[in-house]
């Protein structure tokens, strides 16, 4: 009975792609254009050779379709001859060479809400005051000397300006402390941080009126850990009292260029979770001095954490010098997407070069350098304008006090209050005892003396960054998070960041690619870890197994979240650290990622496994091996080869994404005979390819082996895989290698026939059912592609370009990127190698890029970029099209594309455009999922041991419901128990719900898709457990936004693009 329904599918699947095929033909006919032409039945010569082509190609197309038919007929037939199994449809040639996959048992499908089109369709942007790219599009950026403040203008006041309104200065003490740069984390640690924050104990409680801020919690933490429990008294006090604040509050201060959204929260949540459960203390607002540009992703985190209010420093000078002039220094920071101001945070834009004392007390750097006391003379360091600092005495502290007082007038002529904030610090400062001395001391006198002399009308003080914010909120009457009277609203980011004249940090986007490449590889394994943790520690709780589950790996998962965290930092990941730092980073990198593979390998093993009573832990011999090693901290993986024999070896593999994905999974394997099953031990097509140890050797007896196979969200799939004589199911890839005229060796298998083509330069093209591309003979760049069904070919243009660097003073760096012309085409030494596979489920090529400065770039770093390391790219071309109505495939995408010309036409009529650029652009739901696949690949782990037979092993899937294709589960994060190194019984699910755009055709997707206007039940979510409590909180969880509702009341709603945190109690 079950044959008979096998064959009938089949038998139904030759008439679908028979009537398939045929509308094509008539299809093909249709759309030609000659056809039209002319109505009556003279043809001209032209066309009937036209006629004579479409015939042709007729004959064709049904020589192709008769082929498909007589395949499937004898797949069938072959099948029912054979009832063993079940039946299996392989790839297989079509005539003009290209593979043909078989049409799938269960097609993907695509139902998207209307409602869910009008977000990017139905919005005319944010109203704001000041968009960027208007902005920036409306500068001369012709950088004009500016007199004492060279990048701003002469600033004038009358001195009876604050007669009526007394004028207000905030100094706040800093020290910034870079966790790695010119020295490791650890040496700058033991060198100079730990006395800083010794000395604040003891200097601060010295006097009461006394202010100093911290912000990187790595550095802070690490001190916590050392010193006595009385000084760790002593620090919650000064919290206590608002002696001291831990502004942002985050793990480091983090690049908000390279790194990716998931890192930049994971450091938050780990700062402020660590400063929730140490000193009880919860931020409130952002500090950020030193990230070479700013981007708007920040403001929104920290908006979402609860904080207020924030600081920049690092922006372009022609945006502060017309900021300065129009008075819109501070701002209320709201994203593009916001129709309703909820994203709104206050931000202080600091006005001038740097953060350091000389450029922060006014606009003149020569006069506040003079009020820099760690520069008093005698000292290590001077002022570059010759003027050095003088010791406050009672004979001078007039003049000096004046002198002062004119350069805090004139800065707080460039804001709209009358609050005045004026850091006080630079990197790693107050480390000595005598430095706390010289500023608190000198600075204090000079207060003392503005403050007793009431006709000055100024009022100065130690504080610290809330204590300047609550000042201005409570001088402009409001509470804080409301929009101040009078201040702009603005959206958009600070990007790209020049400190003078074009000297434009961008070259660090791409500076020291191979860690760039590492810390995403080890944040993707640390998602997977974390949600792979998350399930089994509540399935081993659930079934009373957590006593035989190491519960202990939770130490691991801290520690990897803390170094992630760390490479965050804006001298980390950005590749501006001296090469024994960027080494320390890359052994952290690496450390971390052996422990969170076996964070996986622990809970993929009780996962999987069938009867949990079988579950034993061995730390001496785990479960289930590697995918890959790494040999050391700059090696690329090295992926572990499966020794087969006859017996089945099993392989477990995870899907990392909370979507259904159909992908190509790969093995490496010792023998080309090889055979597939799934968890049933039914087989599976495979493709055999070569292994290649380098462009023109194959590796010696390691095969690879590739499916294409379903997997379940976040789901554990079994695979088995054995040596096998039948090759039936194994298709063979072939390869061509073009040598361009070099004479290399080729090594080569019989297993793999390898056309050699020493002198060609031909193009060339790969294909199959779905697409043409074709590529350049000599380059083996991408030249053309070509989508089945589309009459037109998309012309594409590749290629490698080669910028230099300037033969004057200032030149490109780890930092900067000055080249001394337009790029020119690269032309290497010797031709390159191109090596093209061809496989039924994949084939594919290789790119090389990278970044090589012999030179620095004069921004502090001393050293170039010559540390360069082999690193593997991956890259996705994704061509998309705007859907009309003749070209749509779906009602909602006409109705999207009609909706969408009638929204920009009537705001093009309204004057928007010019105001504020373009309208929001949002990618599409296939653009989201392109690049989640990218960020999260999939593990593949063999069982370790090869015998005795393991236990039986099931395929795991965590959902018992499909989440909306627009929502992403960016991470189920399990919170630290009393015990540091062990959980506690709560989780954090954190979603992201994406917002896209409908007006991009969605046609052969690939994964399953519908959506809900944003809603989701959690309480059903979970296959195997409940949910039995639910808590809206802030990002980081340190407050509640609503009451902790029961598994009867786990319906929640997310807007487009909003992140959400909840506390989860699974049971």
């Amino acid at each position: 009975m079950k044959l008979k329904k096998q064959v009938t599918v089949c038998g139904a699947a030759i008439f679908c792609v028979a009537v398939f095929s045929l509308y094509l033909m008539l299809d093909r006919v249709q759309h030609d254009p000659t056809r039209h032409q002319n109505g009556g039945g003279n043809f001209p010569r032209s066309q009937i050779s036209v006629l004579q082509n479409r015939i042709e190609q007729l004959e064709q197309l049904l020589e192709e379709n008769h082929e498909i038919i007589v395949h499937i007929k004898d797949s069938v037939l072959e099948l029912t001859a054979n009832a063993e199994g079940q039946p299996i449809v392989l790839p297989f040639h079509m005539p003009n060479g290209s593979w043909m996959l078989p049409p799938e048992s269960r097609p993907s499908f695509y139902s998207v809400s209307s409602q869910d089109c009008q977000f990017a369709l139905g919005s005319k942007g944010p109203k704001t005051d000041l968009q960027m790219l208007a902005v920036s599009a409306l500068l001369p950026y012709d950088n004009q000397d500016g007199g004492v403040w060279r990048q701003g203008f002469d600033i004038t006041y009358e001195p009876s300006e604050w007669d009526t309104e007394p004028l207000q200065v905030f100094v706040v003490p800093h020290s910034h402390n870079d966790p790695g740069w010119i020295k490791t984390f650890d040496k700058y640690y033991f060198d100079q941080t730990q006395h800083i924050l010794n000395s604040m104990v003891v200097k601060l409680q010295e006097d009461p009126r006394r202010r100093f801020i911290w912000s990187e919690i790595s550095f802070f933490s690490k001190w916590w850990d050392n010193i006595s429990a009385q000084k760790q008294a002593a620090v919650r006090r000064l919290v206590g009292n608002g002696q001291l604040e831990m502004a942002t509050g985050g793990w480091v201060m983090p690049d908000e260029a390279n790194s990716h959204y998931f890192a930049m929260i994971d450091q938050l949540i780990e700062g402020h979770q660590w400063l929730e459960k140490n000193i009880g203390v919860m931020p409130r607002s952002g500090w950020a001095v030193d990230p070479f540009g700013h981007s708007s992703t920040m403001p929104y985190l920290l908006r979402r954490a609860n904080l207020t209010s924030m600081l920049i420093q690092r922006v372009h000078y022609a945006i502060k010098k017309h900021f300065a002039a129009t008075q819109n220094l501070e701002f209320m920071w709201r994203q593009s997407w916001d129709m309703d101001s909820s994203t709104d945070i206050l931000c202080h834009m600091m006005p001038f070069y740097s953060y350091d004392v000389p450029h922060t007390c006014g606009p003149d750097p020569k006069i506040c350098c003079q009020f820099d006391f760690k520069r008093l003379p005698g000292g290590r360091i001077n002022c570059p304008w010759k003027v050095p600092p003088k010791a406050i005495t009672s004979a001078n502290v007039a003049e000096r006090a004046l002198l002062l007082l004119d350069q805090y007038r004139k800065k707080s002529k460039l804001y709209r209050s009358k609050v005045l904030l004026v850091p006080l610090g630079d990197d790693f400062r107050y480390d000595k005892p005598q430095e706390w001395d010289a500023q608190f001391l000198n600075y204090q006198r000079l207060f003392d003396y503005l403050n007793a002399h009431p006709d000055l009308h100024v009022q100065a003080q130690f504080g610290t960054l809330s204590d300047y914010f609550d000042a201005l909120y409570k001088r402009v009457g409001i509470i804080a998070g409301m929009r101040p009277p009078g201040f702009p609203v603005l959206s958009g980011d600070f990007f790209s960041y020049a400190d003078r004249e074009d000297h434009y940090w961008t070259g660090y986007y791409t500076s020291r690619p191979f860690y760039k490449s590492m810390g995403r590889v080890l944040e993707a394994h640390l998602r997977s870890a974390e949600i792979l943790y998350s399930l089994a520690v509540s399935h081993a709780r659930h079934a009373g197994m957590d006593s035989k589950y190491p519960l202990s790996d939770y130490a691991m998962l801290t520690d990897a979240r803390r170094n992630l965290g760390l490479f965050q930092h804006h001298d980390a990941i950005t590749g501006t650290a001296k090469e024994a730092v960027v080494v320390d980073y890359g052994v952290r990198l690496l450390h971390s990622l052996v422990n969170l593979k076996r964070v996986i390998m622990d809970a993929a093993h009780y996962l999987v496994l069938g009867d949990k009573e079988d579950y034993h832990y061995d730390l001496a011999a785990p479960f289930l091996g590697p995918d890959e090693t790494r040999l050391n901290q700059d090696s690329l993986p090295e992926k572990t080869v499966i020794k087969l024999n006859a017996a089945p070896r099993f392989v477990t593999v995870f899907n990392p994404l909370e979507q259904e994905r159909l992908s190509i999974v790969s093995l490496l394997v010792n023998t080309p005979r090889v055979r597939v099953a799934n968890e049933e031990g039914q087989p599976l097509a495979v493709q055999l390819s070569a292994w290649w140890a380098s462009a023109t050797d194959m590796a010696p007896e390691v095969y690879q082996v590739s499916i294409m196979i379903r997997l379940q969200p976040l789901g554990l799939t079994v695979l088995q895989v054995s040596k096998s004589f039948d090759s039936h199911n194994t298709l063979r890839s072939s390869v061509r290698l073009f040598l361009h005229g070099r004479d290399l060796p080729v090594r080569k298998h019989e297993a793999f026939p390898v056309r050699i083509v020493p002198t060609a330069v031909d193009d060339f093209c790969l294909e199959n059912q779905q697409m043409r591309a074709c590529f350049l003979g000599p380059s083996g760049l991408l030249k053309s592609v070509h989508h089945a069904g589309e009459e037109r070919e998309q012309r594409l243009e590749s290629q490698f370009l080669i910028y230099g660097t300037r033969s004057t003073k200032d030149k490109s760096g780890a930092y900067l990127f000055l080249p001394d012309g337009e790029a020119k085409p690269y032309t290497p030494k010797d031709p390159p190698v191109v090596r093209v596979t061809e496989g039924p489920f994949f084939s594919e090529l290789e790119v090389i890029l990278d970044r090589r400065l012999m030179q620095d770039d004069n921004r502090g770093l001393g050293q170039g970029l010559k540390d360069n390391k082999q690193t593997c790219h991956r890259f996705r071309l994704l061509l998309e099209q705007r859907s009309t109505t003749e070209m749509s495939s779906g009602f909602f995408s006409k109705l999207a594309s009609v909706v969408r010309d009638w929204v920009y036409s009537s705001w093009k009529a309204d004057g928007q455009e010019a105001q504020d650029g373009q309208p929001p652009s949002f990618p599409s739901l296939l653009s989201h999922m392109t690049s989640m696949y990218l960020n999260t690949e999939v593990l593949v782990m063999p069982v370790a041991q090869e015998k005795p037979p393991p236990p039986a092993l099931r395929s795991f899937q965590p959902f018992s419901a499909t989440l909306p294709c627009d929502f992403h589960l960016l991470n189920l994060r399990m919170l630290q128990g009393e015990d540091d190194s062990l959980p506690s019984m709560e989780t954090a699910l954190i979603l992201h719900r994406k917002g896209f755009d409908c007006g991009l055709e969605a046609r052969n997707l690939g994964f399953n898709c519908t959506t809900t206007q944003g809603t989701l039940h959690l309480g059903g979510l979970f296959q195997g457990l409940e949910v039995a409590s639910v808590q809206p909180s802030s990002l980081t969880l340190m407050y509640p936004l609503a009451p902790a509702s029961s598994s009867n009341s786990t319906l929640i709603h997310l807007g487009p693009m909003e992140i959400a945190t909840f506390r989860l109690r699974l049971g």
